[in-house]
């Protein structure tokens, strides 16, 4: 009885509530600012240049990062137990992976209010294209395959891909970051 109270009391707290919270968080925050990146990328003119709107993308990636930290900040906070390096690691893995997931599911739900923005998306960015000073096959081609490209990015399953490597790694980093920061030192460690 007593060996099953000990073990109990040396069991550590879920990491999903934290998990959970960051990944809702800036999963809402990555959403919005590519929402915002897209429209801008829409409304912009033709130039036949680089674009700093399609920064703001990126902008969202980076920010979206920090939910490792935040979910290792949340559960040292939230349970006052100590974590490792690997455990911050895993929680800031987990955490990237509800980014994702949170931002395809808000994606899918915009489709529902504006399904012609992925159309949107393509023509903006080709008649960008199109505004470029290169010879007429070799942009023809650049073309082509940016268009591909970006219908590529519509499917679930290349976001949930690229989502889970891009914020899963990102948050993973600040996971142990944040562990570094955050997380107490157990009492009996060694040096």
């Amino acid at each position: 009885m007593q060996e099953s109270q000990q073990t109990l009391e040396n069991e550590q707290p879920s990491y999903w509530t934290s998990v959970g919270v960051a990944g809702l968080i800036f999963g809402i925050i990555a959403f919005a600012i590519g929402l915002v990146a897209a429209y801008a990328i829409i409304n912009a003119e033709p130039t036949g240049g680089f674009s700093f709107t399609s920064l703001i993308g990126l902008l969202g990636c980076l920010v979206a990062a920090f939910g490792g930290m935040l979910a290792t900040w949340h559960y040292a906070n939230e349970y006052n137990a100590p974590i490792t390096l690997g455990q911050g690691a895993l929680i800031g893995l987990l955490t990237g992976i509800c980014i994702t997931i949170v931002t395809i599911i808000l994606g899918q739900l915009w489709q529902l209010i504006d399904p012609d923005m992925m159309q949107q998306m393509i023509d903006a960015s080709v008649a960008n294209l199109e505004a470029m000073d290169m010879p007429e096959e070799q942009k023809q081609q650049f073309i082509d395959s940016t268009v591909e490209g970006m219908r590529k990015q519509g499917s679930i399953i290349y976001q949930l891909w690229t989502g889970v490597l891009a914020y899963g790694i990102l948050n993973l980093l600040t996971g142990m970051i944040g562990a570094k920061i955050f997380g107490k030192k157990e009492a009996d460690s060694t040096i």
